[in-house]
């Protein structure tokens, strides 16, 4: 008795030890507590969904013939007990029957197959979702099954045992169960992060971030199992078809030599009266369809390859390979390119009269050398068929992207962690570089793939005219834009499309001219469009490069706020896409950059010649090349002067002799707009002005019987609507499919919106600095450029009835200045040091940034949590809206992707 006393004391010591050591080490009890609730789950039994019954047969089955699967009577829905389904060849000889939910619970199942000489190798369940196959849940061999044979036909017999081994293991394995499983493991990654790595962080913050780690995560399932692949469709056959309406039987074949691995082969046909297989309540269904299942028109359709004639696919054409429009049977046929050509043959197998179902012919066959028809009245005719090849693989490009960015973003948040310190400058550069690698894989995909860039056939008209004439100033009465010619990099300069609406400066065209994108011989212009984009694009490149290097020497040393400040440049889909191509906006993010890199050395006090020069580099090259950048500099470097005049009292910076020696250098933009308002009254030719017939005859002027009404308050709002919606998505000629209606806070654009409107925050915030002032005058000067072009275009909807002019990617060169009003807001209230390096006053002229600026990057600036947060979920938001959700999620409805 003592002894059983001490060996239950003993238990319960260890029990209580084991409980109090399980206590102290959480992150091991919840390892535990997880696993035991995947061991129950795994047992549990869940309702399977997607099930199919796939019956392997002898390759000596006809594909005319059905299979039918009788199961136990259904009280109420008899004919739910009996199921039919077709033999394919793909390449072995299979039956697949989707399980009616009614079936479910039948204790047999017998399979009828019409021919005695044909048996059953394998009976598989598996599941499988739009005709993929995911897994299998059980199979059966066929000697394993109960045999009989009655009037020829071979029936087999599964008995309530292997009814239920079926269902159990169905019910074990059902797709439901992975699902559940998957959540659970998220919850547990929930729970142990939460234990362990984050185990100090606040819980509203782990909250929010689990909450940002979960979309994020659905965001990416939803790519990879919902969003279709895109598939490249070419027509192997001419386009003058001839529909065979042949009653007896026939064979049709053709060849194609595969361009790539080919994944279905199509063929066009036509259903009498348009008549869809579900629509049974036609009077003229049974004419067309014996059921929606089966043809009246029994055609069957083999598929082989090589010279061997590897078996692909043979079947019966069905209702089910139709497509929507009821023009075009798909068949699923993986043919590798390298195995050689694909033979395509459609025979008819049966007689009567005029058929229903129309394939098409062609009287050019593809591979020459293949033979002709057989049993056909009309002769030398060949099937008319299509491929479809596995197209840009968008889906995983997002996926890779999404994990990439991830990485990144992961290792900006250790970055904040104290040990990493002494790298923090490498990593902020690191990023930076990201940002350009990323920008350049944008240009690629853009430039191949997108196309339809904003009136780059105009652009590319200016240089040609000045590669042409060469004059230094065009004469804008007399520049056209050209038509391309019979090749599609060439244009003849003697006969004109239209007149050239482009009245811009000339020194973006002066320097593409240059660069010999473009060679003339006599009236005959080439042009190489890939090398001209490149150009353009690299120009646009080297504007970015100063943004980034005023970021990188500004900035406090934190990699996420250079991560957040990189981004906020380049998420804009219309900065990447615009510059992609050939337009003068390029240029413009060059020289504004060059502007605001002069501005900022400007109110750092560091009044030497080459900030003079900056900004009078800046301000010239912008007025030169796009007057709307012209506006937006010059209206800040305004704003900067008189704020330094009259509340700075700084004159004598102003009036010295380091500025004095810069003033020539504003000598060429006094030439040119004297010389423009000399020759035309205006420093601004316009299509109106200068051509004003054929401008009232043009798509620019609506006569006045043809405009709508438009008062004033409805001018303002459909200008801000399409000036916004120009804003995150593609502004140029390429339609992205992308809903258009919904509001601007949608979490798939909110964060581009945002750059526009945090901006503003500056104006009702109060903060003695003086780079705030500097960065509200940049914010002024693009809300001067754009109230401007506002009155422009409602001048030009009132009096010609064209509302155009109200894209906001105009704005898009001063985009720096955005960026760092934003950079400004998020270090003035979420980092320990209120304010940004560069918004300390610094009055030196050595070196870029000089001693007390480079003393001044060394404060170890921290940020707080709620900017951890707000930046990491900032920079999501614009990966996110950018160029994954504006462009690459839009893929398969952007027509260059499937070409």
């Amino acid at each position: 008795m003592a002894t059983r006393n001490l060996r239950t004391i003993a238990l319960k010591l260890k029990i209580k030890k084991t409980i109090t050591w399980l206590g102290t080490h959480k992150a091991v009890s919840c390892s535990i507590l997880f696993a035991f609730l995947a061991l129950i789950i795994c047992f549990i039994k869940l309702a399977p969904i997607n099930l199919y019954y796939v019956v392997s047969l002898s390759d000596n089955a006809s594909v005319s013939d059905s299979v039918i699967f009788k199961f136990d009577n259904n009280p109420g829905y008899e004919e739910s007990a009996t199921q039919k389904t077709g033999i394919n060849y793909n390449p072995h000889a299979v039956a697949k029957l989707r399980i009616d939910p009614a079936n479910e619970d039948s204790k047999s199942l017998k399979i009828s197959i019409p021919e005695n000489n044909v048996t059953i190798q394998q009976l598989s369940v598996v599941v499988s979702v739009n005709g993929k196959t995911l897994y299998h849940t059980s199979s059966i061999n066929g000697y394993q099954l109960s045999h009989s044979t009655n009037n020829n036909k071979n029936a087999y017999q599964l008995t309530e045992k292997q009814m239920s081994t079926i269902w159990l293991q169905a019910q074990l394995k059902s797709e439901v169960k992975l699902f559940v499983l998957s959540a659970l493991l998220l919850l547990y990654l929930a729970f142990i992060l939460r234990l362990t790595i984050f185990s100090s962080s606040k819980q509203i913050y782990y909250l929010s971030g689990l909450l940002i780690a979960c979309l994020v995560i659905g965001f990416v399932a939803n790519t990879a199992l919902v969003k279709q692949p895109i598939e490249l469709h070419r027509e192997t056959s001419s386009s003058t078809a001839t529909p065979v309406q042949q009653a007896d039987r026939f064979s049709i074949t053709q060849s194609i030599t595969p361009a790539a691995d080919v994944s279905s082969i199509t063929l066009p046909v036509t259903i009498t009266n348009g008549i869809s297989p579900t629509d049974s309540n036609d009077p003229n269904y049974k004419s067309v369809y014996y059921s929606s299942q089966r043809f009246k028109d029994e055609y069957q359709i083999a598929i082989t390859q090589g010279v061997s004639h590897i078996l692909i696919f043979k079947g019966l054409i069905t209702p089910s390979m139709l497509n929507a429009d009821l023009n075009q049977i798909s068949i699923e046929a993986n043919a590798p390119k390298k195995n050689g050509a694909v033979d395509i043959t459609v025979s008819k197998l049966n007689d009567s009269t005029v058929p229903t179902l129309v394939f098409q012919t062609t009287r050019v066959s593809v591979n020459k050398s293949f033979a002709t028809t057989q049993n056909i009245t009309a002769k030398n005719l060949f099937l008319a068929v299509g491929a479809n090849y596995s197209g840009f693989n968008y889906r995983g490009l997002i996926i890779l992207l999404v994990i990439g960015f991830c990485i990144i973003l992961l290792i900006n948040l250790l970055a904040l962690r104290r040990f990493f310190s002494r790298f923090k400058f490498i990593l902020s550069a690191g990023n930076y570089l990201i940002m350009l690698c990323y920008s350049c894989m944008q240009f690629l995909i853009y430039s191949k793939y997108v196309n339809g860039f904003p009136d780059e056939l105009a652009h590319i008209s200016y240089i040609a005219y000045l590669r042409k004439f060469g004059t230094l100033v065009p004469n804008f009465a007399q520049m056209k834009v050209y038509a391309l010619g019979s090749a599609p990099d060439s244009f003849d300069i003697s006969h004109a499309q239209s007149f050239n609406y482009l009245g811009h400066p000339p020194l973006y065209y002066q320097i593409m001219k240059l660069l010999n994108g473009v060679t003339i011989k006599g009236n005959i212009a080439s042009f190489n469009i890939s090398q001209m984009r490149l150009e353009s694009f690299c120009i646009a490149m080297l504007g970015v490069g100063i943004l980034f290097y005023i970021g990188l020497t500004r900035l406090p040393k934190i990699p996420l706020l250079h991560l957040l400040y990189g981004l906020l440049i380049i998420s804009p889909p219309n900065l990447i896409y615009c510059v992609s191509g050939v337009t003068n906006d390029s240029l413009t993010i060059l020289t504004v950059a060059i502007s605001l890199l002069g501005f900022i050395r400007f109110s750092e006090k560091r009044y030497s010649v080459f900030t003079y020069s900056l900004i009078a580099l800046g301000i010239v090259t912008s007025l030169l090349t796009k007057l709307t950048a012209g506006l937006i500099v010059s209206s800040s470097a305004i704003c900067i002067l008189a704020y330094s005049l009259f509340k700075e009292k700084g004159i004598t910076k102003i009036c010295s002799w380091k500025f004095l020696i810069t003033i020539p250098l504003y000598v060429p933009i006094v030439l040119y707009f004297g010389y423009l308002h000399v020759k035309y009254h205006t420093i601004q030719p316009n299509f109106a002005s200068l051509a004003y017939h054929e401008y009232v005859h043009s798509g620019w002027y609506t006569p006045i019987g043809q405009r709508p009404e438009m008062g004033v308050w409805g001018f303002l709002t459909t200008y801000i609507s399409n000036f916004v919606n120009t804003w995150y998505n593609l502004a140029g000629a390429t339609a992205t499919g992308r809903a258009a209606d919904w509001p601007f806070f949608s979490l798939d654009r909110i964060g581009i919106v945002l750059i526009l409107l945090i901006p503003f925050i500056l104006f009702f915030v109060k903060a003695k600095d003086r780079r705030k002032k500097y960065l509200q005058f940049g914010i002024l000067g693009i809300v001067v450029a754009l109230l401007i072009q506002l009155q422009g275009t409602y001048s030009s909807v009132m009096q010609n009835g064209r509302f155009g002019g109200y894209s906001s990617r105009y704005y898009l060169c001063g985009v720096g200045i955005l960026a760092l009003a934003v950079m400004w807001i998020f270090c003035q209230y979420f980092t320990n040091n209120s304010g940004m390096n560069l918004s300390k006053q610094v009055n030196t002229d050595v070196g870029l940034l000089g001693k007390e600026a480079e003393e001044m990057n060394t404060i170890d600036t921290q940020l707080t949590s709620q900017g951890i947060l707000l930046c990491a979920s900032f920079c999501l938001l614009l990966f996110f809206d950018g160029f994954i959700y504006s462009v690459l999620y839009q893929a398969p409805n952007i027509s260059g992707f499937a070409q």
